[in-house]
């Protein structure tokens, strides 16, 4: 359990002109904004903040701004709501568009569900009008919720108390920009309230159903300061961990990521572990790090210092000598049917997009090289764990060149906070995957 954070702040609380403020000059080049309006307090201030803004043109870059309303359609006012909102934008001369999350809904996971649903339809909709970037409401009322849920979660560690970060790489390709994370709500309350600007109250926000109004009816005493310092802590880590893989690590085909134990970059134990889970993670196609409790079994291990083999997060981790290698375990890999013209994931692991007219299967196999002089329990792994294209009978050769594989960075392949981008471009290159575009800030 992480220990409890302390209340009161030495951080001045930032205004939300002042955040926007400050937000616009930090961006490095003209950007379409596109920002995620549902109505309420947070976001209606923030589009109403962004616009006078940028109106004002006192910063080094001429930004343009869109609006998006997602309707999750779980209330029977929720339509009209986002018709409002239309309203709203369209009085401010800002293009506005509604998307409306159809089909049945889940009984268990809702709120997860809902983030998953919202997320996808803005970045559908930012593609469709041609945004740049998603701009979201966050306040550090939400922030101090998210931190004080994590703490609650031992598995989220001291990485999880950073919280929310800045920037936010959705599905690695859109950012999604918060400059209210230092702004209070009541505050964009007070600034609406000086400019005669109602707002829409959603009654689900006080549903003690949900796990975070419950948070936020316990007042949690979390000090802003401790996010803050939590922040620049796992930039750090990021960085560190990237230059330790970056210096030690190389990757051959598999992918196996080969770390070397010696030399003169000996990384503390925190930044050695933030690194291994993460590369364990993606190695096994997984979108979480390992539970607190299996990292603790490779930390043990490592400290023995001697030759082992264990399994992680869907990872084989080998120590031979000073080496210490990282692939795909040799289980648990399933076949994949990709009809034509469509796009899915195999085993985590990879992107996969079939572009030609016959419908192929993709399977575990051996990589396309598989170098001699890797210990034989790898080259048994390596085997099998590769993906394969195989074709119906009768079909064409020709089908096989028309699947486009890629590798895939599954802990950040829906989420990278901006925090992890150094980490994150560092395993893509041991394991041959793009790295991630440039944030705007």
């Amino acid at each position: 359990m992480a220990a409890p954070l302390a209340a009161g702040s030495p951080l001045a609380d930032i205004s939300p002109e002042a955040a926007i403020n400050t937000f616009l000059h930090t961006l490095r080049r003209p950007l379409h904004l596109m920002v995620a309006i549902s109505g309420g307090s947070d976001s209606t201030g923030l589009l109403l903040s962004l616009k006078r803004a940028i109106e004002a043109q006192r910063f080094p870059h001429t930004h343009s701004l869109s609006a998006a309303t997602i309707d999750h359609g779980l209330r029977t006012a929720s339509a009209d709501e986002a018709r409002r909102v239309a309203v709203f934008c369209e009085s401010l001369d800002i293009p506005h568009r509604i998307a409306r999350w159809s089909g049945p809904k889940p009984k268990q996971g809702l709120s997860a569900a809902a983030r998953q649903a919202r997320y996808s339809l803005l970045a559908e909709v930012a593609d469709a009008v041609g945004a740049d970037a998603i701009v979201t409401g966050h306040t550090l009322d939400d922030q101090i919720e998210t931190v004080a849920m994590r703490a609650d979660r031992s598995a989220e560690g001291a990485v999880g108390l950073a919280g929310m970060a800045p920037a936010t790489l959705y599905a690695g390709r859109l950012w999604i920009l918060r400059p209210y994370l230092r702004t209070r709500r009541q505050d964009i309350r007070n600034y609406l309230d000086g400019l005669q600007q109602p707002w829409i109250d959603d009654p689900s926000n006080e549903d003690p159903r949900y796990e975070r109004v419950r948070v936020r009816l316990a007042a949690p005493a979390v000090d802003p300061a401790v996010i803050e310092e939590a922040a620049d802590h796992r930039k750090m880590l990021s960085l560190a961990a990237a230059q330790w893989l970056e210096a030690s690590g190389q990757g051959t085909n598999g992918p196996v990521v080969a770390i070397s134990l010696t030399g003169t970059t000996v990384p503390s134990p925190d930044v050695r572990d933030h690194a291994l889970s993460a590369l364990a993670a993606i190695l096994g196609g997984k979108p979480h790090r390992p539970a607190a409790a299996s990292l603790a079994r490779l930390t043990a291990a490592l400290e023995q210092n001697t030759d082992f083999r264990l399994t992680l997060s869907g990872s084989l981790v080998l120590r031979r000598g000073n080496t210490l290698f990282l692939l795909r375990e040799r289980r648990g890999l399933l076949p994949l049917l990709l009809p034509p013209f469509s796009r899915a994931v195999w085993d985590g692991r990879y992107s996969v997009e079939n572009t030609g007219d016959t419908e192929v299967m993709i399977i575990p196999g051996p990589g396309p090289a598989i170098a001699s002089e890797l210990p034989g329990i790898i080259r048994a792994a390596l085997a099998e764990t590769s993906p394969q294209v195989v074709v119906k009978e009768g079909s064409s050769e020709e089908a096989r060149h028309k699947v486009i594989i890629r590798p895939r960075l599954s802990l950040f392949a829906d989420f990278m906070p901006g925090f992890d981008k150094p980490l994150a471009d560092t395993i893509a290159r041991l394991i041959g995957a793009e790295p991630t575009p440039s944030a705007p800030i």
